[in-house]
């Protein structure tokens, strides 16, 4: 997933926020799940949420208003009840890594506890694992 850094994507120092980092990482969480042919909000519908439940980011170098970057997201772990993805944002002009991830996403079901991952998001998830969990 591709993002053009606009002037409210950053600080005062003209650099990306790093917060935004985490959203536009949320994005490409979206994305994923779109691939697969399913939607975050079609299981919100089905008052399936999924919640991050630990996050670990390395900085690296920000980027800077008129960026374009590319959000990259790999499916590292699947678990019953939660999986891991590995994120970077790579700036598009020199292929620079500026910012890695690593994500753990539980699933929350309809009474706001911790819930079994969808069978057929879990069967995507680990169709496009790079290791067995």
């Amino acid at each position: 997933m591709k993002i053009k850094v606009y002037y409210a994507d950053t600080d005062a120092g003209g650099v990306v926020y790093y917060g935004n980092y985490l959203r536009w990482f949320e994005m490409g969480r979206a994305e994923l799940v779109e691939s697969f042919g399913m939607s975050v909000s079609g299981f919100a519908d089905q008052d399936v949420l999924f919640a991050v439940v630990r996050i670990e980011v390395d900085y690296r170098v920000p980027a800077v208003l008129g960026d374009e970057v590319e959000i990259e997201t790999i499916v590292a772990r699947v678990r019953k009840v939660r999986f891991t993805v590995q994120q970077r944002v790579v700036r598009c002009a020199d292929g620079e890594e500026l910012v890695a991830a690593q994500v753990t996403v539980a699933c929350i079901g309809p009474q706001r506890q911790i819930a079994a991952l969808p069978t057929d998001l879990a069967a995507a998830l680990r169709s496009r694992c790079v290791r067995s969990s």
